[in-house]
């Protein structure tokens, strides 16, 4: 008969282990989520990087342009600097397109909002431009593919973005 463990004892060896614990089709390797920067230009997302916290972390244009949709994946997009020029979530293609919408706040009561994607799900750019169409500081979207086949609506979006 094996020797009873405490759940005192369970939880430290849990918490003192130093590799990914894989549960079925499921790895968990800690609470850190993979950063990819912009750095302006285009970032061509993989599904690989599903799951990351994919930064604006330049005023200058950039742009991230998401993978080919499998069901579940999902990306966060946040905004660590006043965009001087368009900071854009791109679906990779015209059919992809962007269900869902999300909330602007801004100190200017004229330019807080709400934003939803058509209901057809045919918008397949998302564009924050530092000003009336958020990008500041704080700005956060996240997106998860909600089909995975060429369908227009197969990313929902949901998100808050500052305005200034």
């Amino acid at each position: 008969m094996g020797r009873r463990v405490g759940l005192g004892h369970l939880e430290t060896l849990v918490e003192n282990l130093k590799r990914d614990i894989a549960w079925g089709d499921c790895n968990h390797g800690g609470f850190k989520k993979t950063v990819v920067l912009s750095g302006g230009g285009t970032t061509t997302l993989t599904a690989a990087n599903s799951g990351a916290c994919c930064i604006f972390d330049t005023a200058a244009t950039s742009n991230f342009t998401l993978p080919a949709p499998e069901l579940g994946m999902h990306f966060t997009f946040i905004s660590t600097i006043l965009a001087t020029g368009d900071h854009v979530i791109q679906a990779g293609t015209n059919d992809h397109g962007f269900l869902g919408g999300v909330i602007s706040v801004s100190t200017t009561a004229a330019k807080s909002d709400s934003f939803s994607a058509a209901t057809d799900g045919n918008n397949d750019f998302i564009t924050m431009d530092g000003a009336t169409l958020g990008g500041a500081p704080g700005s956060r979207v996240e997106v998860v593919a909600v089909l995975d086949e060429s369908d227009s609506g197969c990313w929902a979006v949901t998100g808050q973005i500052a305005c200034v």
